[in-house]
């Protein structure tokens, strides 16, 4: 169980009011996992969504045998992950692991959907929030395409 204050200050529910945010801290857990903790992998079932609280995650593709896959994103405190589990296809895109020891806020997404059934306007307000920060996130991406076509980088082959 989470408290109010701990999901008010991590940022992402702070959208919501005193009464939700306490129905929400009822399936919410914390947890603490070491630098190198792996959170979810790719193709798991999305069951849980997470909010960093302490220290910082990265976003990776790891297909087997991979020891260090292709790190396409990171996660600081008060970032939202694994939204995967608020789509229809319940399954985890990337694997999720931990840059350092880190703290984070565990949704259960089987309680919140059951939450939201209830009381449509809490599903309405977060959904609102995960669009403005994936918009945000499209945005930044759309920033880094443009600069790497703009300034593209020449490779090439050493001989031998």
């Amino acid at each position: 169980m989470t408290t109010v204050e701990e999901l008010r200050s991590s940022g992402f529910f702070n959208v919501l009011g005193e009464a939700d945010l306490q129905m929400i801290g009822g399936f919410t857990e914390k947890r603490v996992l070491q630098k190198g903790g792996i959170i979810y992998r790719h193709g798991d079932p999305a069951c849980k969504f997470y909010v960093v609280t302490r220290g910082m995650v990265s976003l990776r593709e790891l297909r087997p045998g991979d020891t260090v896959g292709i790190a396409f994103e990171t996660r600081m405190p008060g970032e939202v992950f694994g939204v995967a589990s608020l789509m229809p296809s319940k399954q985890y895109t990337l694997t999720a692991v931990c840059q350092e020891d880190t703290e984070l806020l565990e949704v259960d997404v089987g309680r919140l959907e059951e939450l939201i059934q209830a009381n449509p306007l809490i599903g309405y307000v977060l959904m609102k929030e995960v669009a403005r920060i994936y918009f945000e996130r499209y945005k930044l991406c759309k920033r880094q395409l443009y600069e790497m076509v703009k300034t593209p980088t020449l490779i090439t082959a050493l001989p031998g």
